[in-house]
């Protein structure tokens, strides 16, 4: 079988061609390709090849689409489905039951095709169903809010007065959206600099500031990952409160170890997600589409991919979508 699909070449050139897919053996399933969401982790391997394990990559994995040719048994043609991202290493003996905390950890797009493209062939158990009446436009949003679900989770059980969050992409605006879901009475301040996402933000709510070293919160969220936002995050953290670690960020940073120890402050750091989170993100999908699709800026046909983003589309955009369906 043949699809159309996104193509990262070793040299690190992005087209769209064709893509050889095998049939789908025992326990896996085709899935014909609504939307795929463009991630930040997606954006940085665009721009350097890393983590990728076969050329040419088709990358993609927050994913949603419909059941074409099952062969699990859980499944069966025209089930609308999201895909987990996690290549799962638990079957592996030694590695730990938490896929989120194996060492070995690999993502759909990076070790074998993901969702670029107008189909991908995977293992049904890497697949959930999508609840009847949830668009797969909305429910392509589960892989990422199940990312900041499992962060949030970590967090101390407290109901906090204020919450910063640095960065106002993908996840910055999800995880606005699911603290207001949380904590309707939670100030929530939002540190970005781009106009038109600052704007999202304050029309959903938020305040837009600076950290200015006045004003401390009680959780920090550094969505952003900037060279210097981990120190700037610990900064405006008030005393006994959460600095939350969810961008990937690639600079070096210097923190004082006495400050984290003298204002007795949690820094946590969180990857992925576990096993129930893209079942709770597609419940809360369901019930409040409203609430987290806002975050949608743009929707790109496959086709007009390469030359999105050679424009520098992503520079203004929050989240932005692949319409991949033919």
């Amino acid at each position: 079988m043949h699809t159309t699909a996104l193509l990262l070449n070793e040299d690190l050139s992005l087209t769209v061609g064709t893509r050889e897919l095998a049939s789908p053996g025992d326990g896996e399933v085709l899935v014909d390709v609504d939307y795929a969401g463009i991630c930040g982790s997606d954006m940085h391997v665009l721009r350097t090849g890393d983590w990728v394990a076969y050329w040419p990559a088709t990358l993609g994995h927050e994913v949603a689409g419909r059941v074409r040719v099952s062969n699990h048994p859980g499944f069966a043609p025209g089930d609308a489905v999201v895909a987990d991202s996690r290549i799962p290493c638990r079957v592996v003996e030694g590695h730990l039951q938490s896929d989120r905390l194996c060492e070995d950890l690999q993502w759909l797009g990076e070790a074998r095709p993901g969702g670029y493209a107008g189909a991908m062939v995977v293992p049904g158990d890497s697949l959930y169903r999508v609840p009847v009446g949830l668009d797969s436009v909305d429910a392509v949003l589960a892989e990422p809010l199940a990312v900041v679900m499992c962060a949030i989770d970590q967090l101390p059980a407290r109901i906090p007065e204020s919450v910063a969050i640095l960065g106002y992409g993908p996840i910055g605006a999800l995880a606005h959206a699911e603290v207001s879901r949380r904590w309707p009475q939670a100030k929530v301040t939002v540190v970005e600099p781009n106009p038109r996402r600052a704007d999202v933000a304050r029309a959903h709510g938020a305040m837009h500031g600076i950290l200015d070293g006045a004003t401390r919160h009680h959780i920090v969220i550094d969505a952003a990952g900037y060279p210097g936002s981990l120190e700037a995050a610990i900064d405006a953290t008030a005393f006994g409160g959460s600095v939350l670690l969810i961008a990937l960020g690639h600079a070096t940073s210097t923190v004082m170890p006495a400050t984290i120890v003298e204002h007795s402050l949690h820094v946590v750091g969180s990857v992925g997600f576990d096993d129930r989170h893209i079942d709770e993100a597609l419940a809360a999908l369901a019930a409040e589409p409203g609430r987290y699709n806002p975050i949608v800026t743009d929707t790109v046909e496959l086709d007009k991919i390469p030359a999105f983003l050679a424009a520098g589309g992503m520079g203004e955009s929050i989240k932005v979508l692949i319409r991949c369906a033919s």
